[in-house]
């Protein structure tokens, strides 16, 4: 079985560049590294930092000789797994441990049958491959909810971004951004009927278009739960154009 230990800094192999955030800093200053590191052991000596990078990223900032850590002499996937038990509530250190999984070679079925997550979970989290990296890094560091950030991901980069402006991301500020997305579409709508249009409803806009374009606005349309009542309504409009258009057709038939 295997046992917490104390292991001298200069021993630990961790990626270049791994960053740490002021808060996990601070508490590591004042009350060192609480939760133990998993390692294993390097095939030219040290140990490879498999679950902990950031907590021996603040350890050496803070000046600290040593850490405690978990060996474990198996470093293939299982510990991946493992350290996913300790840390399932940050999304993105989840995804992150299935895409260290995945470069192992396991595929998403492989990495459910193991017992990590079931595939619509997996897939969920790879959403959070869309969010920009500053708020990337909000929700490892806690600032942002799980749930916000998978609604968050839905949204264009420019769109997040100007979630970065708000001094608190909550489920209010994600709703007006998306309410100011959608008005926003609604002068570039007009734009492609070719004509000035004055402050205009949704419907009224989209009425004037030709069903050649909304079709291709309908195909557009992210497939998210959110965006049900647009795709209702582009696709009745885009039928009572499709129906006038057989009857002007049959009547220029008949005359």
């Amino acid at each position: 079985m295997s046992e917490i230990k104390s292991i001298p800094i200069s021993d630990l192999i961790i990626p270049p560049g791994t960053k740490v955030r002021a808060g996990l800093l601070k508490s590591v200053k004042a009350r060192g590294v609480l939760t133990p590191i998993l390692v294993s052991p390097a095939s030219g000596g040290g140990y490879i930092v498999r679950d902990g990078r950031r907590r021996v990223k603040a350890a050496i900032e803070a000046g600290l000789d040593s850490v405690p850590a978990v060996v474990l002499e198996d470093g293939g996937p299982e510990i991946t797994i493992l350290a996913h038990a300790t840390r399932s509530e940050n999304p993105v250190a989840e995804l992150e441990a299935i895409q260290e999984l995945q470069r192992s070679g396991m595929s998403e079925k492989e990495i459910a049958a193991a017992g990590f997550a079931p595939v619509s979970r997996i897939r969920r989290l790879a959403k959070l491959n869309h969010l920009v990296p500053e708020l990337t890094e909000k929700v490892d560091a806690g600032e942002i909810a799980a749930n916000l950030a998978f609604e968050i991901a839905n949204l264009p980069p420019q769109t997040q971004r100007g979630l970065l402006d708000e001094e608190k991301i909550t489920a209010e500020t994600v709703r007006q951004a998306k309410y100011a997305r959608r008005q926003a579409a609604i002068p570039d709508l007009a734009d492609l009927v070719g004509e000035a249009q004055p402050p205009a409803t949704f419907e009224s806009v989209i009425g004037q278009l030709s069903a050649g374009t909304l079709k291709a606005v309908l195909a557009d349309l992210p497939d998210e739960a959110h965006y049900a009542t647009w795709r209702a309504k582009f696709r009745r409009l885009l039928n009572e154009l499709e129906f006038t258009r057989s009857i002007r057709v049959q009547a220029q038939a008949v005359s």
